[in-house]
């Protein structure tokens, strides 16, 4: 045990510098997949990669500056001379960080003057072990150490550099300069993928605008103009969407930004220049009296950081801002090159590929409300032996909300989901009166009145009840064994789409309620509801005014939900979306961004609400129900 001891202290500084760069590996090779993928083990790998990167490097320059000494005695008794002062300036650049991840979460950058002081404090003590080596090493090693020096300021810089402008505070004040460049001119009716990229990069200043909450101008709309979005396909229109929240999610948690600007590019160059000026210098220097495994770590940091540099370089090459200035330049070649990496391949941003999870999160309030029937799955049993547990042993009701959050919220393809949003909000945006026209709901009239005895003016008791009523009725299908083949693969698709969108809307309201207009908390909410339950006995109600199962009853239960997103859309925050942004996206984000195009939401010039409203402000209604059965329910208005 004592040898064991023995060896970890002796080359403690050794294994700490290779994990720390290996560390840097993974970020920078997996630090984007976050941006389209929701898997829970990937986040968590890169949260404790993002954390332990700073710690590591911290801690082996701390640990530098205080056992050089040791680490010099040890290495004499060899008979070699230690190498460990000259990974001091190494730590700088993993303290720099990878383009691909440079802020975690949106607080990160809020916090980017934290990381500036904390840039100040590492120079300084990497400066302290350099000076400390003065007089013991060779003069060519010395000045090759400096070149590593002056490359691993610049990276660390660079960091904070990135952090200051994703920060909201940035977005608010930001003039968008980065953002106004020249664009190939577009095509007029192609709707080839190069038009796609193009619209998308003429509206970023745009959607810059919406993300720090600044209005347009009165009648001002995104640059592709109406009738270009009216005439596109919903799933062109995700496209572009998709584009901008993904160059979005680059500016906010990468450094694209800063690598768009000429300060930026010269800064990059001068690193790289560095970095190639010391390894020459100490490829040619005297290394006799150095270790040879020292040595060999030092030629691996060298290898490394020049392999991720040149994978840095094609990253550059092939954004989309690259393929644009080089093609507005006339520069053909070098744009051909550009937009072969950028549409294609595993690492660019192919035509067919989404560019965020595509994915939506789902949550059956059943699982809940009747935790003690029967289990579905492995997670429904296990919620079920837990919640009986916490209750017996008297455990908070919040802390068992939780973890059902936790083991109960699935995620499904959100596809064919989508086209249906997408589809709805474009008719909105184009026909914004005839969409909130008085609209008739002959099958769940009842329901919505008897409704009114329930209602209060909350949002999300609103979701619950509509939620109960859309599982109620689906419990009911399949009922088209006697039907046509393609009537009943249509109510089929239908049925999807309804509890697709019913249980979405359940996960918002658990999960991510920062998304939505609420009152009250998703707790308060559910225990009102089941109290309401037990009192009024609101499920037997439900179900003797459940109509029919048919086609036309899933098509008002489908455009009730559609109309409850575009009101959620409308009213939420850009900061909450663009948090969401480093969480594989979400649906909400989409609709909020294609009606923040056209000035429709909170921050807008025309307001979206559900109920009639007798302010003098541009409002429109989505969810105009007859006025007696909606003063009755109490929307907000």
């Amino acid at each position: 045990m004592n040898n064991l001891i023995k060896l970890y202290h002796d080359w403690e500084i050794q294994m700490l510098l290779l994990l720390s760069f290996a560390i840097q590996l993974f970020l920078f090779f997996a630090g984007g997949l976050r941006r389209r993928n929701i898997n829970m083990l990937l986040r968590l790998s890169i949260w404790i990669a993002y954390l332990g990167a700073d710690m590591i490097a911290v801690y082996a320059l701390g640990y530098l500056s205080q056992h050089e000494d040791a680490t010099i005695g040890r290495d004499t008794i060899r008979g070699t001379k230690p190498l460990a002062f000259f990974w001091a300036p190494f730590l700088l650049i993993h303290l720099g960080g990878q383009d691909t991840i440079t802020a975690f979460a949106m607080e990160d950058n809020n916090l980017w003057l934290r990381h500036l002081l904390n840039l100040v404090l590492q120079v300084v003590l990497a400066l302290y072990v350099f000076w400390k080596s003065i007089g013991r090493h060779s003069v060519g090693l010395l000045i090759s150490g400096i070149f590593v020096f002056v490359a691993g300021i610049i990276k660390y810089g660079e960091r904070t550099w990135s952090l200051k402008y994703g920060s909201f505070k940035n977005l608010e004040s930001s003039t968008g300069d980065h953002c106004k460049h020249q664009f190939p001119e577009l095509v007029d009716g192609d709707v080839c993928y190069s038009n796609t990229v193009c619209t998308g990069l003429r509206s970023m200043l745009d959607v810059l605008n919406f993300f720090s909450g600044r209005t347009l101008f009165i009648g001002s709309t995104v640059r592709f103009g109406r009738e270009g979005l009216g005439t596109w396909q919903p799933d062109q229109v995700l496209k572009v969407l998709g584009i901008e929240l993904g160059m979005m999610y680059d500016d906010l948690y990468t450094k694209a930004i800063m690598l768009r600007t000429r300060s930026g590019i010269i800064l990059r160059s001068c690193s790289q220049i560095a970095a190639l000026v010391a390894f020459m210098l100490f490829f040619t220097c005297n290394k006799r009296q150095y270790s040879k495994t020292d040595l060999a770590i030092t030629y691996s940091l060298f290898v490394g950081g020049f392999i991720l540099e040149i994978c840095a370089v094609f990253r550059v090459i092939m954004s989309p801002w690259t393929w644009a200035w080089l093609k507005t330049r006339k520069y053909n070649r070098l744009a051909r090159f550009s937009w072969s990496l950028f549409s294609s391949g595993p690492i660019g941003w192919p035509e067919k590929r989404p560019l965020w999870s595509n994915a939506m999160g789902q949550y059956n309030l059943s699982t809940w409300f009747e935790g003690s029937g029967q289990a579905k799955s492995c997670s429904q049993q296990v919620m079920n032996t837990v919640r009986k547990f916490a209750t017996l042993v008297g455990v908070n009701k919040d802390k068992i909300f939780w973890l059902s959050k936790l083991l109960d919220v699935e995620y499904v393809n959100a596809g064919e989901v989508m086209n249906c949003l997408v589809r709805a909000a474009s008719y909105f945006v184009r026909e914004p009166y005839e969409f909130q026209k008085t609209r008739e709901w002959p099958n769940l009239d009842p329901l919505l009145r008897y409704a009114q005895v329930f209602y209060i003016a909350d949002f999300g008791f609103a979701i619950v009840f509509m939620h109960m009523v859309t599982e109620l009725h689906l419990s009911k299908y399949p009922c088209s064994s006697d039907m046509e083949e393609d009537v009943a693969a249509e109510i089929d698709a239908l049925v999807e789409v309804c509890q697709k969108l019913s249980q979405y809307m359940m996960h918002l309201l658990l999960s991510l309620p920062s998304l939505l207009p609420l009152n009250a908390s998703a707790v308060a909410t559910l225990d009102k509801w089941q109290a309401d339950m037990s009192e009024n006995d609101i499920m037997s109600e439900l179900k003797e005014l459940d109509p029919q199962p048919g086609k036309e009853v899933l098509e008002e239960i489908k455009e009730i939900w559609v109309r409850l997103i575009i009101y959620a859309a409308a009213k939420s925050k850009p900061e909450m979306h663009a948090a969401q942004l480093a969480r594989g996206g979400e649906p909400l984000t989409f609709v909020w961004l294609q009606l923040a195009h056209y000035n429709c939401g909170d921050f807008g010039f025309s307001r979206i609400e559900l109920t009639r409203d007798r302010s003098k402000h541009s409002i429109f209604y989505v969810l105009q129900l007859q006025e007696s059965v909606m003063e009755g329910m109490g929307f907000p208005g």
